[in-house]
């Protein structure tokens, strides 16, 4: 079997075939549970409580997810795509060190926003159960296992790899773009967006997706855990503003520290007429999916 490199086409296609055929997969299982329970006589809006519990959002994130893998090991399957190493258990601990110091660096700068986005009348991206212990469990695995090794397959491991031929600072930041504007919802526009910059330089400079994983599983893991416990810090006053933005700063720091010790960039391809076709039609796509969602809420 002939193998070849990722290209842009690649990554576009990855990318929407991921996120479309993962979403109608969420409304055939949908229809389903509105078929069940309509037999079993517990009415045509019983599925939607269900799937407001902590096992019915598994249960949808699983089909999500599902389908985000076998796109990515599709895509995958005749490209020469290394992405998975034995790690360094030094570099390992150092990874979760950094995803640490970046959550604590950009939490403050985070809950500024969620603050102004809530004086402004917008409501923010929550889950739709009580995270109680029973919640949390669960969530351990929807919201931070799942998505911190399927996404990184996804962004990292393959959209990140196809854009990479044509430059480092255009494959890291167009992943991270792509990356941010995923989550559909405005509060998780910019978090993800610096995460994904800092996912990207690091996969450029190690070419191991398990570091990269570490990192993801880290982030969700504290988020979900600061949920858990209630521990909120969001509030407007002038010192705390002042210490977000210097703690933003620290991060940004990091990032070009990374940045500037990653190993001399490779010399860049030239993105093809039909590259530039199917990357166009990919980033339009999300944006205007991005926006209708955004105005739903």
């Amino acid at each position: 079997m002939d193998e070849k490199k990722l290209t842009i086409k690649d990554s576009s296609v990855a990318f929407l075939s991921a996120f479309l055929i993962s979403q109608l997969a969420i409304v055939f299982v949908t229809i389903i549970a509105i078929i069940i329970c309509n037999i079993a006589g517990l009415g045509s809006e019983s599925y939607q409580t269900f799937f407001n519990t902590s096992y019915g959002y598994l249960i949808l994130a699983s089909v999500m997810y599902l389908v985000i893998a076998s796109v990515f090991f599709f895509i995958n399957r005749k490209s020469d795509n290394k992405i998975i190493s034995k790690p360094s258990w030094k570099k390992f601990f150092f990874y979760v060190f950094i995803a640490i110091i970046s959550f604590l660096a950009l939490y403050p700068i985070i809950t500024c926003i969620d603050t102004l986005l809530i004086d402004l009348g917008i409501s923010l991206n929550t889950l739709p159960y009580e995270l109680n212990a029973s919640g949390y469990l669960v969530s351990l695995l929807s919201v931070v296992i799942l998505p911190a090794v399927v996404e990184e397959l996804l962004f990292r491991g393959l959209i990140f790899k196809g854009l990479k031929p044509y430059g480092k600072v255009f494959s890291v930041t167009i992943s991270a773009l792509i990356f941010s504007l995923y989550h559909m919802s405005i509060d998780q526009l910019i978090y993800p967006f610096l995460v994904g910059l800092l996912l990207g330089v690091i996969m450029y400079k190690e070419n191991n997706i398990l570091y990269c994983i570490a990192i993801h599983f880290t982030n969700n893991f504290l988020s979900l855990t600061l949920s858990y416990l209630n521990i909120n810090l969001s509030y407007n006053h002038w010192t705390y503003i002042l210490i977000a933005i210097i703690l933003l700063i620290a991060f940004v720091s990091i990032v070009l520290y990374f940045t500037l010790k990653s190993r001399k960039e490779e010399s860049k391809e030239k993105i093809s007429s039909e590259g530039k076709a199917y990357f166009s039609i990919c980033l339009t796509i999300l944006v205007i999916i991005f926006i209708l969602s955004s105005i739903q809420t």
